[in-house]
């Protein structure tokens, strides 16, 4: 069935920046895009009546960790009194707490969980995300987060990125033995079970080394991963240069990135990805080098960090807001880093990301006349319509 999005005061087509369309439409068939432009179409049985609201490529959140058991507000309540994040982890919190919770409930039991937060994000615009596992450690918890994101991805409507994460090193066991399991036992068998689509690891201070790092993105390369990195949260360690040296998809979080290391990152096509939103909640000084990006060409994908520890945050044009308020990031850029540049940072910017003949027709209507509204209106939820392969699949008529 086809599909007209008339009238629309703003279309954001991200074909060289915002490359804005005032006063345009979209025609839709068959889920894919048609026509943009100025549009007179009879085949559209299902018109949509833009008029008044800007619309933009659906939403990419390219870095979630949607999938876990139970909740942490407890620590969250320490963090605001001063508490480091980094003493939590130390006495047994963190990440820590989340697997044990995780191990804790069953697989159906973490679906139906998730599944309510997936539809939450199709409220504010979202219409592809990148899922983690990483809260199960071992081979076989490891194994059952990632068969809930498969359930996840084959019933929800939104296009779903399965990646396990290396997240942390189990209580009681050496540092070596872990790497040497997740090297010999879970990523053959995630990998036989096609799992995931990418491999991830923590490279950080509070985390894995860059040897160690190194060592397993290589080991998942082997088995035919994309790879991507948490680099560079809590100290510069040079994980962003990792990332680069092995062309990693994307290195995300990057706080203490070097101007080095991003244009390290540039050269080597990395898509480095901000996450202001565990920036906020963490309540960190250090923030990444946003003038430094801008400065080198080099743009940066936003993403949500959605989890239960460090951003309790799915909204994306909230995380879009946040990476105006928090990081000074222009207006320009961040849609660009929740749309075109999340695209990229999963390997999908040829389908998605996008408003372009021929691309799938994932779209956001949000309820406002002009792009710089997105952000402004931080306290109101301002999507319209969330439209997914040309499908209606939410909706307020006010």
């Amino acid at each position: 069935m086809a599909m007209l999005i008339r009238n629309a005061s703003e279309i954001l087509t991200m074909k060289r920046g915002l490359s804005i369309l005032k006063n345009a439409s979209v025609l839709v068939e068959n889920g894919k895009i048609r026509k943009v432009g100025q549009i007179k179409s009879d085949k559209a049985r299902n018109v949509v009546d833009a008029n008044g609201c800007v619309v933009c490529p659906g939403l990419v959140d390219s870095h979630t960790h949607l999938v876990y058991g139970g909740s942490r507000e407890d620590e969250f309540a320490m963090r605001v009194t001063g508490v480091k994040y980094e003493k939590i982890a130390k006495a047994g919190g963190g990440i820590a707490s989340t697997v044990r919770m995780t191990h804790q409930a069953s697989e159906d039991i973490l679906y139906k969980s998730a599944m309510k937060r997936l539809k939450n994000l199709v409220k504010h615009g979202t219409t592809t995300v990148e899922i983690k596992s990483g809260y199960g450690l071992s081979p076989a918890e490891e194994i059952k987060t990632l068969r809930v994101i498969k359930r996840l991805k084959k019933d929800s409507e939104l296009d779903i990125v399965p990646t396990y994460l290396v997240h942390t090193i189990p209580d009681q066991m050496k540092r070596r033995d872990y790497i040497d399991l997740v090297i010999e036992e879970i990523i053959p068998k995630v990998a036989r079970a096609k799992l995931a689509d990418f491999c991830d690891i923590f490279c950080d201070k509070i985390a894995f080394t860059r040897r160690e790092s190194e060592k397993v993105l290589l080991s998942a390369k082997k088995y035919g991963f994309g790879l991507k990195i948490h680099a560079d949260q809590f100290a510069d360690i040079h994980g962003a240069y990792l990332a680069a040296k092995l062309k990693c998809a994307s290195a995300d979080h990057l706080e203490y990135s070097t101007k080095g290391a991003i244009r390290a990152m540039k050269k080597a096509g990395v898509v480095p990805t901000l996450l202001p939103g565990a920036t906020l909640f963490l309540q960190f000084k250090k923030k990444p080098n946003v003038r430094t990006y801008k400065k080198l060409y080099c743009h940066p994908a936003l993403a949500s960090d959605y989890n239960p520890g460090s951003c309790m945050i799915y909204s994306m044009p909230k995380i879009i807001a946040l990476a105006c308020i928090v990081y000074g990031m222009h207006v320009e850029d961040a849609l660009l880093g929740a749309t075109k540049y999340g695209a990229r940072a999963l390997c999908l910017f040829n389908r998605i990301g996008s408003i372009e003949t021929g691309k799938q027709a994932d779209f956001v209507i949000f309820n406002v006349d002009n792009y710089k509204k997105i952000p402004y209106y931080f306290g109101e939820d301002i999507v319209r319509y969330t439209i997914k392969k040309g499908r209606i699949i939410y909706g307020k008529n006010s």
